[in-house]
């Protein structure tokens, strides 16, 4: 009965965050956002803000593997907000699992505006690797050329740059 039991705990424990739950998550921008109190309560990928009208959609790039190195697969997933105006606003946020639940790590990484994802993917020891396209300040809003290569790590409990 032991054996069965610690069986029964340990495939739990190694259940990966799925896309369902990352398109059902309520996201937490913080303070600064630009929606009242900060969370985004995604239903199927979506959600439009009530008061201000804008929308958050799920990237569909995303990326499933073990982050802080406890052996359950996190997630990590971009959220792309449409205020109205010309502008699509990129977010990437690290979830973290715990027993099966998804649980927001910090604040969400600013990605910018009209960005091209191009891949995301985390590694066998943890690391976020992201590449994509952004604005610099000279380039037109439909054309951005900036090329980015960003690499993370959870250390202690925060989402941190790595630096090449």
């Amino acid at each position: 009965m032991r054996t069965a039991v610690a069986l029964l705990i340990t495939l739990i424990a190694v259940v990966p965050l799925t896309r369902a739950q990352i398109e059902t998550f309520t996201y937490d921008f913080g303070d600064t956002a630009s929606v009242e109190g900060g969370k985004v309560p995604l239903v199927n990928g979506a959600w439009t803000d009530p008061v201000g009208g804008g929308t958050f959609t799920l990237h569909p790039t995303h990326a499933i593997g073990d982050l802080d190195g406890d052996g359950n697969a996190d997630a990590v997933a971009i959220l792309v907000e449409a205020s109205g105006g010309t502008g699509s606003f990129y977010y990437m946020f690290a979830l973290l699992n715990r027993d099966g639940t998804p649980v927001q790590l910090g604040a969400p990484e600013w990605l910018g505006d009209r960005t091209v994802v191009q891949r995301l993917s985390i590694d066998r020891k943890g690391i976020i690797s992201i590449r994509y396209v952004t604005h610099r300040d000279d380039d037109p809003a439909c054309c951005p050329t900036m090329k980015i290569e960003d690499r993370y790590r959870v250390d202690r409990g925060k989402l941190i740059g790595i630096l090449k």
